[in-house]
């Protein structure tokens, strides 16, 4: 069979990338969930999800509905 690409995406933030995403998730995107983070700044899945609850706790965006998982 065919096999996928692997793609390469960061593990951790660097500064560049935080403050683009501080910027850039609030304002420009209308809905933000991790699979709209992963292909946007190209980061890991772990680390889209520790970006909204951070996005969250200072208050930039407002959670409308939230999954069953912690």
């Amino acid at each position: 069979g065919k096999e996928r690409e692997k793609k390469t995406h960061r593990v951790v933030f660097d500064q560049a990338t935080f403050d683009k995403l501080l910027v850039d998730a609030p304002k420009k995107m209308k809905v933000i969930t991790i699979h709209t983070l992963v292909d946007q700044f190209k980061i890991n899945g772990s680390l889209a999800r520790r970006a909204i609850k951070e996005l969250v706790s200072r208050g930039l965006i407002n959670p409308i509905e939230t999954s069953c998982r912690n």
